[in-house]
């Protein structure tokens, strides 16, 4: 039986790490993201055939985040595999936050998140199998300057993951949060160009600001998160569920 994972956000950074690692295990794959083209580079990448299925859509929309599922049954008839993977708002201060900042922040990932676990839930429970990944981010167990909104909806989708962990348990169905550090991806870059331009210093001096924070001194890679995320949708981690797992170099040791 070949089990089937539905990964968003899956034409960059850590999403589409997590789709190229997950079809080489030999999981049949939706990727879903905004651009169409991009998808179909990762899954031409990814080998192709049959059991890759693109989907390119706005997660944001109810009514997308509704024709997914759907079409991911139609193609597949089931849905092992969820990888919740959405950006979170714009960096910003409390002062300067409104409550439809907040309103819009919790819609473009928390909403998301919960509709399409509720959407698959019932594939999975009928299978009597099911593994669910939100990728989440540190800022979400601690705070960070400049960044009150992502630290608010992060640790939303965490605690609705673990009250979610413990819902399905019974259904052999596992829910865990991985949370980012500070990963090489297009949004490590935008950061080290904003601290390079802020700072009037070198984009290498900006990196190295960056690293000081990290016990390993360097940033991680997709790959080493897609890596956990491998694990976390196996049968070998049929007993690990409700977890917040950071993958960040020591950063965040033991929180």
């Amino acid at each position: 039986m070949t089990r089937v994972a539905m990964v968003l956000g899956a034409s960059e950074g850590i999403g589409r790490a997590t789709a190229l690692h997950l079809r080489a295990k030999g999981y049949a794959t939706v990727l879903s993201a905004r651009t169409r083209s991009a998808l179909e580079d990762v899954a031409r990448e990814s080998g192709c055939g049959q059991d890759v299925f693109v989907v390119p859509g706005d997660i944001t929309s109810q009514s997308f985040r509704a024709e997914l599922v759907a079409a991911a049954e139609r193609r597949f008839g089931r849905i092992d595999v969820l990888i919740n993977n959405a950006p979170g708002p714009a960096p910003g201060s409390f002062d300067h936050t409104d409550p439809a900042d907040v309103t819009s922040a919790m819609e473009r990932k928390l909403v998301p998140y919960l509709d399409l676990i509720k959407s698959v839930a019932p594939v999975m429970t009928r299978n009597e199998f099911g593994r669910i990944v939100n990728i989440v981010g540190n800022i979400g167990k601690e705070p960070a300057s400049g960044m009150f909104l992502s630290g608010l909806v992060n640790a939303a989708v965490s605690n609705a993951s673990k009250y979610l962990a413990s819902q399905y348990a019974k259904d052999n169905m596992t829910v865990n949060c991985v949370h980012p550090g500070t990963i090489r991806t297009q949004r490590y870059d935008r950061a080290v160009e904003h601290i390079s331009r802020a700072g009037g210093i070198t984009p290498t001096e900006a990196e190295d600001r960056l690293r000081t924070a990290i016990p390993m001194a360097r940033p991680g890679s997709t790959d080493e998160v897609a890596a956990l995320i491998g694990f976390l949708v196996s049968d070998e981690a049929s007993y690990l569920t409700g977890q917040q797992i950071s993958v960040d170099g020591g950063q965040l040791a033991c929180v």
